[in-house]
């Protein structure tokens, strides 16, 4: 059984491809230190044989035995692997040495000042109903990388969800905009309803051959992903209407497992992405042991949605509205505004 884990938070350089057009190293240096070179070798192996993208990795052994020849230990060459994930191009993995992190500390592309100071304060799920008919949940990322608390979370969403929902719900805004990501499985869970019905292959993952590395499905009522059936203890007491509209609200900080619940939803019908470009978590990552101290979590495969488009990058939403957040006065709030034009135009019946 494999588990794949998502986490919230936490990788240039030109000269270097001109440098490997006219020179390729043998890679015979002698190191001052076996253990480093050790270090060094089965990292290269690790990431060989499981990065998603290793298009750069001769550059990058290049660059370590250059760098890693002349260390008396392998603490100094642990801060070398920030340059190295920055050349592998992820961002969401990094080396684990001892009680540090080397990764690549990638600048967001896009900041919400508004946001960012509501991210400490956003831990809870919050439900509302929006005018007579509309229903509004918002879901924050949780820490729940140990898989204790798929349970309460996933049955958390669906008490929010039994409080507001009626048969007078025509519509739903899923809010993800302060989900930093954490553990994606609960949060599916919660909103299995909403994903789909019986036999939709909803998302998956791919290798770096392009192949299928697990799938996200709901089957025969059951959700299962990657083959690991998920069941929640809280039912709903009035069904979600099949394809009713829905409006999925993003912004920069939406990430990791808040990307992977954008992406479970893209693809359905009546269902619209609205607010800022996400912030590019969209693989899986996976932990590989290198020794006792230290580990290496590489970004291992892309995410597809529900069409077999894979997400090599952020998700880009069919709307864009960047800033007017107001989590206070949600009808003052711009992407909840253009969330309710684009469930009044596109169906009929909402209002």
């Amino acid at each position: 059984m494999q588990i794949y884990m998502f986490f919230s938070k936490i990788l240039k350089p030109l000269f270097f491809g001109l440098f490997v057009i006219f020179y390729t190293p043998s890679f015979s240096q002698t190191f001052k230190n076996d253990s480093v070179k050790l270090f060094v070798d089965q990292s290269i192996d690790l990431i060989k044989t499981n990065a998603v993208d290793t298009s750069k990795i001769e550059i990058i052994k290049s660059g370590l035995y250059s760098k890693g020849q002349n260390l008396d230990q392998i603490s100094e060459l642990a801060p070398l692997y920030a340059e190295v994930f920055e050349l592998l191009g992820d961002h969401h993995g990094g080396l684990k040495y001892k009680d540090k992190t080397y990764g690549w500390n990638k600048a967001p592309g896009v900041d919400n000042a508004y946001l960012k100071t509501r991210l400490k304060s956003e831990t809870t799920v919050v439900s509302q109903v929006i005018g007579k008919n509309t229903g509004y949940i918002r879901i924050p990322g949780n820490s729940d990388f140990a898989f204790k608390k798929v349970d309460s979370i996933a049955n958390d969403i669906t008490t929010h969800i039994n409080e507001i929902n009626s048969t007078k719900i025509k519509a739903w805004i899923i809010d993800l905009r302060t989900n930093t990501g954490g553990n994606m499985y609960p949060i599916l869970l919660g909103l299995k309803e909403f994903i789909g019905s019986d036999n939709v292959v909803f998302g998956g993952f791919r290798n770096s051959k392009g192949t299928s590395s697990g799938q996200w499905e709901i089957k025969d009522g059951k959700m299962l992903i990657d083959g690991i059936e998920l069941v929640r203890q809280v039912p709903l007491k009035t069904q979600i209407k099949k394809d009713i509209p829905i409006v999925v609200l993003t912004s920069c900080y939406t990430a990791s497992a808040g990307e992977m619940t954008a992406i479970s939803l893209i693809g359905r019908k009546n269902t619209s992405v609205i607010g800022e470009p996400t912030a590019n978590y969209t693989t899986a990552v996976q932990g590989f042991k290198i020794n006792a101290d230290a580990g290496l979590n590489l970004s291992t495969d892309y995410v597809v949605d529900r069409n077999q488009k894979v997400y090599k990058s952020n998700i880009r939403p069919d709307f864009e509205i960047l800033d007017g957040d107001n989590l206070e006065d949600l009808m003052k709030d711009k992407k909840i505004l253009k969330a309710l034009e684009v469930l009044k135009s596109s169906t009929r019946y909402y209002f």
